[in-house]
């Protein structure tokens, strides 16, 4: 990974672990109103055995989503609080000006450029840094 690679994923870390975090909350709510559901429907409807087994496999697999997803949120808090303890304005206003600095470094790299001080080249036949027709 290069420095510049680090520093985007620095600055995408700090700007979008509660985002991210407060997604994860929401997919937990959704999965528990898939249980709910399941639930509801087992207390309304009659079942056979062969329909019980469908449904306690089904109920089976959403609880081991959840607890994915639980245990998905608790590490993702604690990511969390570091994010917080040390994201401020500071912090990611230079890494957004390191940024912005080696892009504008990489341009000048790419894409040099020089403003002549003398007029030594026109002794070449160079005027402006182009050759001229004389």
């Amino acid at each position: 990974m290069e420095v510049e690679d680090l520093f985007r994923y620095m600055l995408e870390f700090f700007n979008n672990m509660k985002k991210d975090l407060q997604e994860e909350i929401e997919r937990l709510s959704d999965k528990d109103t898939e249980i709910s559901d399941v639930l509801h429907y087992l207390e309304i409807h009659t079942l056979r055995a062969y329909e019980f087994a469908r449904v306690g496999k089904l109920l089976q697999d959403l609880r081991r989503e959840r607890r994915q997803i639980k245990y998905n949120i608790e590490i993702m808090e604690m990511f969390n609080k570091f994010a917080e303890k040390y994201n401020n304005k500071l912090i990611t206003g230079d890494i957004i000006q390191i940024l912005k600095d080696k892009s504008r470094k990489d341009k000048k790299q790419n894409e040099p450029t020089y403003i002549y001080k003398t007029n030594i080249l026109e002794r070449l036949g160079i005027v402006d840094g182009k050759q001229s027709n004389s």
